[in-house]
C-alpha cells in the first residue's frame, strides 16, 4: 500500500524561509550599544577636560540675587 501522493506535500511547502529580524535587529543592537559605550566613555573625558566649567557655573548660581 502506497501512501497517496495527493496528501504529501510539495517541495516548495516543506521549505523553510530564513527568517528576517536577526538580519534587523543584531545591527540595530550592534549601532545602540556602541554609539551607548562611545558616550559612556566620552563623558568622563569631557567633565575632566572642563572640570572649571561645572564649579563656575555653580558659583554663578550661588552668587546671583
Amino acid at each position: 500500500m502506497s501512501p497517496d501522493p495527493s496528501f504529501s506535500p510539495s517541495a516548495s511547502a516543506t521549505e523553510r524561509r530564513p527568517a528576517v529580524w536577526p538580519w534587523l535587529l543584531l545591527p540595530l543592537v550592534a549601532l545602540t550599544m556602541f554609539f551607548f559605550l562611545r558616550t559612556v566613555k566620552q563623558a568622563p573625558q569631557r567633565h575632566a577636560a572642563h572640570p572649571d566649567a561645572a564649579d563656575a557655573a555653580t558659583q554663578e548660581a550661588s552668587e546671583s540675587p
